[in-house]
């Protein structure tokens, strides 16, 4: 069944870059995701990818980064489509996901209703997938989390997803469902697809075994500001070893992780506070407990996930990436994008981007790598 589609380019001719990518998708599709560089202007992307499916759900974000059928790449343009025999699709923009979240609660319940989800079932990790594409820079992916998880009588409904970027600009970033546009809002896809799916989380860190306890925070503005009784940057520094004054020169390699279920979930420091608080890329919660990590090789890495990956299925249809910015980043300095992509390739019909931020299920995770695979399961 030819249900996922995929193609990328590099071409800063918008026209002639759609041209080639939907020469490549689904004539007639269900739905289309395109993630788009800020080389281009965003209203002019979605207005051409919309002209051109007017019968088809489009969805688009900016990116900081894009994944495409050969990997990784930048200052481009990528789109996968879904065809019509992919399942149930409903795509939903929130208008504000900062300041007025709530007010789409019923849309995405509804919406949810149309494609066969049910939001009252005692099973909802049987009911399908969520897509999430929060726009960044105004911190409101837990809210709009919160509240598209809201919807459902029970805990267990998949969501999957990553924060739309700019190019590292920070200046603005766009999501848009069929020609909608927003810089403060936030996409949802329900899924109820035909085909089965699974979703792999990739760290490419482990833990070092030393932890610390959040014992003042604000949890929304995630801020930390004490751990361990103490300065937080007093003691993040000690932990690791370093001068205090040194200490922002280790964010990037030795992120702190929220262990759930034996399972260690990312939190990235952005920046030291005057006082010698820290606020971080994501929440972090009062009194509990975060290991500080250090690095593996992120080609082995993605060697296992990928095996992971592509183990449950015996015949992968597609993959979606979100692949966070400080990931991009780390590859850029080490030159491992050459050996990242051989690996990627590999995969059928991938396509994604590089994020501000990745979604699973109810948590904003950072420096992670999620994918989401469509096909049929069974050991190959």
């Amino acid at each position: 069944m030819d249900t996922i589609r995929t193609y990328a380019s590099n071409n800063h001719d918008i026209k002639v870059a759609i041209r080639d990518i939907t020469g490549q998708l689904h004539p007639t599709p269900e739905l289309v995701i395109f993630f788009s560089s800020t080389v281009y202007s965003f209203e002019e992307v979605s207005k051409l990818f919309n002209d051109h499916y007017p019968s088809a759900q489009v969805v688009g974000l900016t990116t900081t980064g894009e994944i495409g059928p050969k990997g990784y790449q930048e200052f481009g343009l990528s789109a996968i489509s879904f065809s019509k025999n992919f399942g149930h699709v409903r795509a939903v923009l929130m208008n504000d996901i900062g300041k007025y979240p709530v007010f789409a609660r019923q849309q995405l319940k509804t919406a949810a209703h149309e494609v066969g989800i049910q939001t009252s079932s005692k099973h909802p990790e049987k009911e399908g997938i969520g897509l999430v594409f929060p726009t960044g820079l105004i911190g409101a992916e837990e809210k709009m989390l919160s509240i598209v998880n809201s919807i459902f009588d029970e805990d267990g409904f998949q969501f999957f997803g990553g924060t739309a970027g700019d190019d590292a600009k920070f200046e603005a970033t766009y999501v848009s469902v069929n020609n909608h546009i927003s810089s403060v809002g936030g996409v949802v896809i329900f899924m109820k697809p035909e085909l089965e799916f699974s979703v792999i989380k990739e760290n490419i860190f482990t833990s070092t075994g030393k932890k610390m306890k959040i014992t003042k925070v604000d949890t929304e503005s995630r801020i930390v500001y004490e751990m361990d009784g103490q300065r937080a940057a007093t003691v993040y520094a000690k932990k690791l070893g370093v001068r205090e004054a040194d200490l922002s020169n280790y964010f990037m390699s030795n992120p702190i992780g929220r262990r759930f279920n034996d399972e260690i979930f990312i939190a990235s420091p952005f920046q030291i506070m005057s006082d010698g608080a820290i606020q971080f890329y994501c929440q972090v919660f009062l009194d509990s407990f975060v290991e500080i990590l250090e690095p593996m090789d992120p080609v082995k890495t993605l060697e296992h996930t990928l095996q992971q990956l592509t183990s449950q299925f015996s015949k992968l249809d597609g993959v979606l990436a979100c692949n966070c910015i400080l990931r991009k980043l780390q590859f850029q300095n080490q030159k491992l994008f050459p050996a990242l992509n051989r690996q990627l390739e590999q995969l059928p019909n991938l396509g994604g981007f590089c994020s501000y931020g990745e979604q699973i299920n109810k948590s904003l995770i950072n420096q992670t790598l999620v994918l989401l695979g469509f096909g049929e399961k069974g050991g190959r």
